[in-house]
């Protein structure tokens, strides 16, 4: 997502005044506007295109970090809970949850 600083930049009152022209820009070009107030930066629109793909990478570089985490972990010698164990306390939880509904 690349911005164009003299594209990319507009101010509230016009693009309140071209809402629908924005909007359709927005669209066609998957790239954001920064909305100003007084000269100084305010908001940041984005179109669901570019929204989606910022909360996939988003979500994929979260993901990426807890497996590092996890490998680190696993290389200190820290090897979880084990899996019948695990299980175990699911079981178990899921058990006191219900009796309490």
């Amino acid at each position: 997502m690349k911005m164009i600083l003299s594209e990319d930049i507009v101010s509230v009152t016009d693009f309140a005044r071209g809402t629908k022209e924005h909007l359709a820009e927005l669209t066609k070009t998957n790239r954001p506007r920064v909305l100003t107030q007084n000269g100084k930066a305010a908001a940041v629109v984005l179109s669901v295109a570019c929204y989606e793909e910022m909360a996939h990478e988003a979500e994929e570089q979260r993901l990426d970090m807890e497996l590092k985490a996890a490998i680190e972990a696993y290389d200190r010698g820290e090897r979880g809970t084990p899996g019948p164990l695990a299980f175990r306390r699911l079981r178990e939880e899921t058990k006191r949850r219900r009796a309490t509904r």
